[in-house]
């Protein structure tokens, strides 16, 4: 039998091995922070590898900035900022290379009463350092500034401060964004700058006092290159009075159609339709707009189709329209005959007149995507030469037939399920290439929200037939996508 004295021997023997693991275990730990120490010291990272031009190359390519509207919300997120912070090697070539320094965001909020500003001197100093960093690089600035009616604070960066800013650079911005208001904006004198480099604005209207169309505010008089225009947040030209018949790019909200007839040179436009006034007599014909993206006032609809003319129009994206205005699509491309390539519209069964549109550019039509498409409209679609479609099945009234030979996308997007079936028979045919029609390049079936998981894709590849011909299809090399915007079925 066990004893006491022999299990307190075990127990004190026990407590002394804990004793010397532990001392083990420090000088274990010692060893390794030492080891650590040395590794820092003579290791090589394989990063750290890369020529000083690649690394940069890598760092401009971290970006977040986009080509339209190069800058972020926060400057404490900068990339350039958060590269310095790594390691002093990227912190030197951070440091060396311009580009990284060539956008600049900056977002002025008011200042309460109570609570210190930063003091200009460091703002000045802060904007100067950043953009010297830039050196001769063309740069991208934003300004945005929150101002209320009823705000008893001051601001951190008074617009005249601004001001001299775009004055001392103005010779390098090639970008420049402005969320102020007008009386803000008024008070840059933008009209008496020089701008060689300028070729994208963008207004936005953020608070204050309501823009004034009595009082114009003028600007970049002397802006050669200046191309690309966006207006935002209650903004129109109305209210800034540009040198229009320069503009190629125009995004924005109008109320008139007076952007169709002072620029002539305009390729592109995305509109947003407050209202229309005073409405043109006639249609206003535009020779040269080859791309026009349309959405409606979501309260009190507008349809600018019936007043535009526009001959060279190669893209259209009327998507948004409602279905009353969807007459108006047909007149419009029987006006205008253009050599459309893409046409986006909504296609729900109230569009009767879908054959008949599509069929007015059925020559040249490359693209074709379908908002919210009815499964009718989409059979249509689908059955186009199949001679065993019934005639009395197809969209009503239907007095033409599109052939699409030339088409090499086709999306659905928001659909509520198509036909299987007839859907692999379709792609199969069109990405064939054969019989006079062009090879179909990429297919997009976006289900609408709700819709639930079709039998054949939940049964994983080795079940459904038209599954397995879909995934053949798109190992082949067809673009396609079936299933919600985030997730590819066919994956």
């Amino acid at each position: 039998m066990t004893t006491t004295a022999t299990l307190r021997m075990k127990l004190a023997q026990t407590e002394a091995n804990i004793v010397t693991a532990k001392k083990f275990l420090e000088i274990l730990n010692e060893n390794k922070t030492l080891l650590l120490q040395q590794l820092a010291i003579v290791a090589t990272f394989p990063v750290l590898t890369l020529p000083v031009e690649i690394t940069q190359e890598i760092f401009i390519q971290c970006l977040p900035f986009d080509q339209c509207r190069p800058f972020v919300t926060q400057v404490e997120t900068h990339t350039p900022l958060t590269l310095l912070g790594v390691c002093r090697e990227w912190r030197d070539i951070a440091l060396s290379t311009p580009e990284l320094w060539a956008a600049l965001s900056l977002h002025f909020d008011p200042v309460p009463s109570g609570v210190s500003a930063p003091k200009l001197n460091q703002v000045n100093a802060y904007i100067e350092k950043w953009l010297d960093r830039a050196t001769n690089r063309p740069l991208s600035l934003c300004f945005e500034r929150e101002t209320d009616d009823d705000s008893v604070g001051e601001c951190s960066f008074p617009p005249a401060r601004m001001g001299d800013i775009i004055r001392q650079y103005s010779s390098r911005i090639e970008y420049l964004e402005l969320a102020l208001s007008q009386i803000d904006i008024g008070q840059l004198e933008l009209n008496d700058l020089k701008f060689p480099l300028l070729q994208r604005v963008s207004f936005g209207h953020v608070y204050g006092a309501d823009p004034d169309s009595d009082n114009p505010v003028e600007g970049f008089a002397h802006a050669p290159q200046l191309r690309s225009l966006c207006l935002e947040e209650y903004t129109s030209f109305e209210y800034y009075p540009f040198p229009s018949w320069q503009l190629t790019t125009f995004d924005g909200t109008i109320s008139s159609m007076e952007l169709f007839y002072i620029t002539p040179n305009l390729l592109e436009a995305k509109c947003i339709v407050e209202h229309l006034h005073p409405l043109p007599t006639s249609a206003v014909h535009h020779p040269g707009l080859e791309f026009l993206t349309f959405t409606p006032n979501t309260d009190i609809p507008v349809d600018i189709l019936p007043y535009l003319n526009l001959p060279s129009l190669r893209y259209l994206d009327v998507s948004e329209m409602e279905d009353a205005t969807h007459p108006s699509l047909l007149a419009f491309l029987t006006r205008s005959a253009p050599p459309l390539t893409t046409l986006c519209i909504h296609a729900d069964d109230g569009f009767a007149d879908s054959q008949e549109c599509i069929s007015v550019v059925d020559a040249t039509l490359e693209n074709l995507e379908l908002a919210s498409p009815s499964r009718k409209v989409q059979d249509a679609i689908l059955r186009l030469g199949d001679v065993n479609y019934p005639l009395n099945q197809r969209i009503e009234p239907a007095k033409t037939s599109p052939c699409l030979l030339k088409l090499k996308a086709l999306s659905f997007l928001q659909s509520e399920g198509v036909d299987y079936d007839v859907l692999v028979r379709f792609l199969k045919k069109r990405y064939s290439g054969k019989d006079g029609i062009a090879k179909l390049e990429s297919f997009r079936l976006v289900w609408r929200y709700g819709t639930f998981l079709p039998t054949m894709l939940r049964s994983g590849p080795a079940g459904d037939p038209n599954s397995r011909t879909l995934r053949r299809l798109k190992e082949e090399g067809l673009d396609i996508h079936v299933g919600t915007n985030r997730k590819n079925h066919l994956h």
